[in-house]
């Protein structure tokens, strides 16, 4: 059992499985850069102000966009982690969870750059982390709050995290009683990100104009993309397969986890289901948005693939979801 036993290493050999899983994952972008003479295409974006700020540029420079695109992914991959192990999501602490947000997110050659997506999408997991504790906190302290602005901070780079308010508050709702000044928080945090804005744009550059074809354009219902090879049907099919195999296990599974365990895997449930209207209905299939939905899908599956029962067939299951990648990677 090869994969199994890295996989479920949180030291050393899993976290140098994880990485060099990443990479193995980037390798046909960064092979593209070097052939196309380091002037590889890349889909050019347009955000929000931060997001043009920082990460404007580097859609003219391939090489770095996508050593930056694995950096972030690295960086969330860590969180996933910590959120586990803080947590006790999973009952042995390992680098699954960062391996399947990879096996999800990281696919598709396309969605191997830098995106406003997959900007906002850390501040949308350092957002439901601080959630996830507020079960130790006494009703309004400023975690709810903290929680709301760093989601709001989000969209600054991503505008469309806005459409997950709602779950910031089903969350809430969740994990604990919630008092009526913590429904407002995140509220407030989004009329603070909206008084910048207007204060920016109409009060120093007075150019309402200007802040309206922004937040319309980031705001636009875009199709995203358009598989142009069976094998990426697939590929996300038999991931599908595998989360619909592995949420039946958590449904037999699920009374004998701790009450705290409980709320946290409920309100992923929502993550999930709010994460597959988002890449549906919101970005139009946008491949970068799958990241939406691998957060809640690597919990999951790691719950899975942690049991002690049928370690072989977890360890065949592993290489075909393997083998279904590079194939997929060989031929999209």
């Amino acid at each position: 059992m090869i994969l199994l036993r890295i996989l479920k290493d949180n030291r050393t050999t899993g976290t140098t499985g994880m990485v060099l899983l990443l990479l193995g994952l980037f390798a046909k972008s960064f092979v593209q850069v070097t052939t196309h003479g380091g002037r590889a295409p890349l889909t050019s974006y347009t955000g929000m102000p931060f997001y043009n700020l920082l990460f404007g540029a580097i859609h003219t420079v391939p090489l770095l966009n996508h050593i930056i695109a694995l950096m972030l992914l690295l960086f969330m991959g860590y969180m996933l982690i910590r959120i586990s192990v803080r947590n006790v999501l999973l009952d042995f602490r390992s680098v699954m969870p960062a391996v399947f947000m990879f096996l999800f997110t990281a696919a598709l050659p396309s969605s191997q750059q830098v995106s406003p997506a997959l900007t906002g999408a850390v501040f949308y997991l350092f957002s439901f982390a601080i959630l996830f504790e507020v079960h130790d906190k006494r009703p309004d302290t400023s975690s709810v709050f903290m929680a709301s602005l760093v989601l709001a901070l989000g969209s600054m780079f991503y505008l469309k995290l806005v459409w997950f308010l709602p779950l910031v508050w089903i969350s809430l709702a969740i994990m604990r009683t919630v008092t009526w000044r913590e429904l407002f928080y995140p509220v407030i945090a989004y009329f603070l990100l909206a008084l910048l804005l207007l204060t920016w744009y109409w009060g120093i550059l007075d150019n309402f104009s200007e802040l309206a074809t922004l937040i319309r354009s980031n705001l636009a219902f875009t199709r995203g993309f358009i598989p142009h090879h069976y094998s990426i049907n697939i590929y996300y099919g038999f991931l599908l397969l595998l989360v619909f195999i592995a949420s039946l296990y958590m449904f037999n599974h699920f009374p004998t986890r701790k009450t705290v365990i409980q709320n946290i895997y409920q309100v992923m449930f929502f993550m999930f289901l709010a994460g597959i209207l988002f890449f549906v209905l919101i970005a139009r299939f946008d491949p970068a948005t799958l990241v939406f939905i691998a957060i809640p899908v690597s919990y999951l599956l790691s719950n899975y693939f942690h049991r002690r029962k049928n370690p072989w067939t977890h360890e065949l299951v592993l290489w075909v979801v393997i083998v279904l990648l590079v194939y997929m990677q060989w031929m999209a």
